[in-house]
Formats: C-alpha cells, structure tokens, sequence
C-alpha cells in the first residue's frame, strides 16, 4: 500500500544534501514513494500542503479545498501509486518534515513519451531552492523511466515556477491566452517543455 502506519525500513532516498537556514544546518531528502511509502503523517502533511491558501492561489486544478477531503484523496493516490507505472512522485522532506512534492504523469495512447510535471512546495520554504531540487530529481526519474519529454503548465505570471523551470533546461513554448479562470479573472498559462534526449 502507499501510506503505512508504521515503518518498518529506512526510506531509500533519491537525495540527500544539507542547507543551511539561519545558522541551522538542515538535511533535505528528495524521497521516491513508489520505493518508500509514506506512513500517515506525512499524507497528512501532503494534504495541507495542497489546501495552504498561498499554495491554491497558484493551482490551476484545484481538486478540493477542504483538508480532510484532500488528505482521503492523497490516500486512494498513495495506495495505487505502487501499481502505476505511469505516474513518478517525489516527496521533499526536511528533517523528517514534508516541504513539498513532485508528481509526473505519462500522457496517453500516442503520447506515452509525454510526462506531465507539477511541483508544490510550503510556502514557508518557497525560494530556498527546494522547488529546484524537486525539479532536477524529477528530470533525473523521468530519464530513468524513458521518457522523452517533460511539459510543465504554470500561470503565466508564476515568475518563480518559470524561473526554476528554464533553470533545469525547459523552455517556453507558448503562451495560452485566456486559459484559466481565477478568482473571476481570466489568466494566461505559459507551456514549458523538456526534451530529454
């Protein structure tokens, strides 16, 4: 199953490096859940990192804003994950605390080369360069599990999400006009893409 109440082995880790934030010395771990599924409080930590208000200001597909409907919803997603072979999820954690994840989806039929990035990081942790080390962990699984190209959808006013993307080699390939519909306003979305060959 993805979530376990109990952990039974260390998690095997995709990364492992230090920052230091304020003078303290912090271990940062990019976690695999398809090869170390996370126990109940970490799901729980997911589900209010999805549904943290600063975070929804920025999510074009907002699934549910309630906590307790998010963290069921990151449940039945956790205990298929293992069986998925179209789907890559990484977890950051900082000392033993979920700060963000990554998740890549496989496009369909004809585009099975095709993966499809998100990346959500806490607040509290935005521009301390773990966007970025979600991002080239994710790149660095996707080669793994050949695909070819990697497409990252953002607002396009997301200088941030832009920033780390064209950092990492994606580049801008259109910009959607009038694509999403926010707080009553309509929103460009910008189309970042990968190729990984």
């Amino acid at each position: 199953m993805g979530v376990s109440s109990t952990r039974h082995k260390p998690k095997k880790r995709h990364q492992n490096r230090t920052s230091e934030f304020c003078g303290i010395v912090l271990s940062l771990q990019i976690v695999d859940v398809k090869k170390s599924p996370l126990d109940e409080r970490e799901a729980r930590m997911l589900a209010e990192i999805e549904t943290y208000p600063r975070v929804r200001e920025w999510d074009v597909d907002i699934h549910t804003e309630e906590l307790r409907k998010m963290y069921l919803q990151f449940k039945e997603f956790l205990g298929r994950l293992p069986d998925d072979k179209d789907q890559i999820f990484l977890v950051a954690e900082l000392n033993r605390k979920v700060v963000g994840f990554l998740g890549i989806h496989r496009k369909g039929k004809r585009m099975k080369h095709v993966g499809v990035v998100g990346v959500t990081v806490h607040p509290d942790y935005w521009r301390k360069v773990f966007g970025t080390r979600l991002l080239k962990a994710g790149i660095e699984c996707a080669r793994r599990e050949g695909f070819i190209r990697l497409e990252a959808d953002t607002l396009a006013k997301n200088k941030a999400m832009r920033k780390i993307a064209e950092k990492l080699g994606f580049k801008l390939e259109g910009i959607r006009k009038m694509r999403v519909k926010m707080n009553k306003e309509y929103e460009d979305e910008a189309l970042l893409a990968l190729v990984l060959m």
